[in-house]
């Protein structure tokens, strides 16, 4: 009896142990494990070496203010992307709590209007606030030394940003994009600005260098104290802009939507056009670009949709993508031998130029680079297009593997040259002989007048020459006579000679006589 009494009991608390045990295990399930991070119904937690609390998502529809506090733990973090994408944020007051914010933490909130920022903050990352396009001001505590990148691009409707003179960098596109920015005063700590950190300013007027040793702003525009980079530009400047010479650097971004400008004059200092320096500058007509300019950069002149005609440098080896892209009244294009490389679609959609020629030096095109334009979001080439390249040059690959009308221009360069010099021979002899005949018709006179001199003079000679011989014929005639007479007394001479011989025998001949009586 003892014995079934125990058995029963033994089934019975193992009946029960069993029972409780089910929802106990069920519990266990729903409880934060080594690994796994807390979650309040609103956020998630996680837990760090210092036993402090990093917020890592928000799962929230609608938020106002965030916890410091959470199980007796202080939240000191706000993680990356633990915001992300939270339109259901207006208004935020971030507690004091919190040193950092992680990158994109608050990227495509949307919906924020206002934020306010811990004084204790020590960092924001990139892409913290990017595209919270409704977020109109903001105060950086000066806790912070630097501006990320990105950290608050497309800011559509930021008008004003306070920082503190403890910021030494702004970071590439910190703010880029802010177009109802109106005006912006530097801190007296910056030294660096990123690349674009304040391009796409449609509505910026002056900036405020008072306190900073490092920049200036002169005729609108914000330059580095030497004055050879150019860094920003007012968007008031208007009708022809002259770069100060000695510049030698436009950066990035430097005068984009500033639509008022018609035309742009570059100093011979001049050696960088940085990414998207006029882009966005629909009323240039005119593009005076420099000899000794190397680089073009990134969208330099994208969508500058004025612009007509184009005369690349010789000096400039590097035209970047999309570098005059959307120039769709560009006629006229002049590529320079030693430009060797093109960046993909570098010349889009520039519908009105029809024919180009691609320098033989040119070794790197990239994808529709040239040639090509966009119609209902489908790209295709432009309708009439030809290019002019060299034989086997990167040019006519190009051309190929793109499948544009193209002629090659060393193909027929022996005929060219044949031609060109025949043309050149046969213009030299008409030249020649032109000026023969011009010469004849003036020197005919001069040459008829000195032929009779000539001939009188050579008559005069000829007369001369007879009197002379006259002369000498009647010299000769009294030597002739001289000589008879002269041979008349010799033969006078020999009769009296004769006669006295004859004499001298008469003699001899009476002395015999008388000799012959003596005897």
């Amino acid at each position: 009896m003892k014995t079934d009494l125990r058995k029963l009991a033994a089934v019975l608390a193992s009946g029960i142990i069993a029972a409780y045990a089910v929802p106990f295990s069920a519990a266990a399930d729903d409880l934060p494990g080594v690994d796994e991070p807390l979650y309040d119904g609103s956020y998630y937690y996680e837990l760090n070496e210092d036993d402090t609390y990093t917020i890592t998502k928000c799962s929230a529809t609608i938020v106002s203010e965030i916890p410091s506090i959470r199980n007796g733990k202080t939240i000191t973090a706000i993680g990356d992307e633990a915001f992300y994408g939270c339109t259901g944020i207006s208004t935020l007051k971030i507690p004091d709590t919190i040193k950092t914010i992680g990158s994109h933490a608050f990227y495509g909130c949307t919906g924020m209007q206002k934020v306010t920022l811990p004084k204790k903050l020590e960092s924001m990352g990139d892409y913290a606030f990017f595209s919270c396009s409704s977020l109109e001001e903001v105060t950086v505590p000066d806790t912070i030394t630097k501006i990320e990148p990105l950290t608050f691009a497309l800011c559509d409707n930021l008008q004003q940003v306070n920082l503190p003179d403890t910021i030494t960098e702004f970071g590439e596109y910190a703010f880029y994009q802010c177009p109802a920015i109106s005006s912006f005063r530097l801190p007296a700590s910056l030294t660096t600005i990123g690349p674009n950190a304040m391009g796409s300013w449609f509505s910026i007027k002056d900036i405020d260098t008072s306190a900073n040793s490092s920049f200036v702003y002169e005729n609108d525009m914000l330059m580095t104290k030497d004055k050879k980079e150019i860094y920003r530009a007012s968007t008031d400047m208007k009708g022809e802009v002259n770069i100060p010479d000695g510049v030698t650097n436009i950066r990035d971004g430097a005068f984009s939507t500033c639509a008022e400008i018609t035309a742009v004059h570059c100093p011979d200092s001049l050696t960088a056009i940085g990414q998207e320096a006029f882009s966005y500058c629909s009323g240039i007509t005119k593009l005076d670009l420099n000899q000794g300019l190397h680089t073009i950069d990134f969208g330099a002149f994208m969508f500058d949709q004025s612009i007509e005609s184009v005369d690349i440098p010789t000096t400039v080896d590097t035209i970047g993508e999309n570098a005059f892209a959307y120039c769709m009244k560009m006629e006229r294009l002049i590529l320079p031998e030693g430009l060797k490389s093109i960046g993909v679609k570098a010349f889009m959609a520039c519908d009105g130029l029809k024919q180009v020629s691609i320098p033989k030096t040119v070794s790197s095109i990239g994808e529709n680079a040239i040639g090509f334009t966009v119609n209902d979001s489908q790209v295709q080439p432009v309708e009439n297009f030809t290019l002019s390249v060299f034989a086997g040059s990167a040019g006519e690959k190009y051309a190929k593997s793109s499948g544009l009308e193209y002629t090659v221009t060393d193909r027929n360069l022996k005929k060219f040259a044949f031609i060109a010099a025949m043309i050149g021979l046969i213009v030299l002899v008409l030249v020649f002989a032109l000026v023969l005949m011009k010469r004849s018709k003036k020197t005919a006179p001069a040459a008829a007048r000195k032929a009779e001199k000539t001939a009188k003079k050579q008559a005069e000679e000829l007369k001369e020459e007879k009197n002379y011989k006259k002369i000498m014929d009647s010299d000769e005639d009294d030597e002739d006579e001289d000589d008879d007479e002269d041979e008349d007394d010799d033969d006078d001479e020999d009769e009296d000679d004769d006669e006295d011989d004859d004499d001298d025998e008469d003699d001899d001949d009476d002395e015999d006589d008388d000799d012959e009586d003596d005897d």
